[in-house]
């Protein structure tokens, strides 16, 4: 078996995310979760090669100088052989969000009248739709699809590709764009489109964000659905507000609870407004509207007279 090296440490909440952002570069994929009894969070990345600890504490370090924060205690270890995907399978069952039911292909099987089934592969954990931010997304997607139609989606930060097939299944006639840094991710958000029977209407494409959708004219899309972290959705607020399609409706996911003001401001200054929210634990989902005539640029700041 491969072998699987894990870097972990906890600090405080404030140092949780700014450590995260630093530590990913090093690791292959990392988590980051609250401990309650504790009172901070816990980051935990993992990697087939041998991470060097002397790289990743002098890159810690210097983040945690800048940040104001203390250097928390880093631990790397190898850890044992276990056959993760049984122990996926195992701690991944069918869950029901709103009309969706998302399972794994070990759980196949019809789905009730109604429910609109989506598999995604249970080693696929990242993007299965067992996070509370993916949960949000899903039942803001299904409140929408009683209320608009949309022809074009974008998923932004698509990773398995839950989301876009989400917005296929319950559009039959939209078309939808599925993008993500990690090409790793976009090959698999097409695999699961295929394999859910989709495949035809989600297009993936690998990149920096919005920059891959350069030949996509101002305001291509009725609906942007983006589960993503706070930061990127705060630097991304422009881009999102000139491919939104005045009108237009974006559903922004990631964020924790204490996040959503600075990320709801970032949005506003674009013009957007507040459509809804809920809460799903410590994790927020935002939906935002863009008012119908509204430019795809900043909201221009009127001059006071003295």
């Amino acid at each position: 078996m491969t072998p699987i090296w894990q870097v972990s440490l906890r600090t405080s909440p404030e140092a949780a995310l700014p450590l995260s952002d630093v530590l990913e570069p090093f690791v292959e994929a990392i988590s980051v979760f609250e401990e309650e009894e504790h009172k901070s969070w816990i980051l935990k990345g993992v990697s087939t090669e041998e991470p060097v600890r002397s790289e990743i504490v002098g890159a810690l370090s210097v983040a945690a100088t800048l940040g104001g924060f203390a250097l928390p205690e880093i631990e790397i270890e190898l850890l044992p052989e276990t056959d993760w995907l049984r122990q996926n399978r195992e701690s991944f069952p069918a869950m029901q969000f709103g009309r969706f039911l998302v399972h794994g292909s070990h759980l196949r099987g019809k789905a009730p009248v109604g429910t609109l089934n989506i598999e995604v592969d249970a080693a696929q954990a990242f993007g299965s739709g067992s996070h509370g931010t993916t949960e949000g997304c899903l039942r803001a997607i299904d409140r929408l699809s009683r209320r608009m139609t949309p022809a074009r989606v974008l998923d932004m930060g698509c990773g398995s590709g839950i989301l876009s097939m989400a917005a296929a299944k319950i559009w039959p006639a939209a078309r939808v764009m599925a993008v993500d840094i990690d090409p790793v991710s976009t090959e698999t958000t097409l695999e699961n489109a295929v394999a859910n029977g989709v495949g035809r209407r989600v297009e993936a494409r690998a990149g920096n964000g919005y920059a891959v959708l350069t030949d996509q004219p101002s305001g291509s899309y009725e609906l942007i659905l983006s589960n993503i972290l706070a930061r990127p959705l705060c630097k991304m607020a422009p881009a999102l507000n000139r491919a939104l399609k005045p009108g237009g409706t974006a559903v922004l996911s990631g964020l924790l609870y204490h996040q959503s003001a600075a990320v709801l401001s970032a949005h506003r200054q674009q013009g957007l407004v507040l459509a809804g929210k809920w809460r799903f634990g410590d994790w927020m989902t935002l939906m935002l509207k863009k008012k119908t005539g509204a430019v795809s640029g900043p909201r221009r700041q009127g001059r006071s007279s003295t």
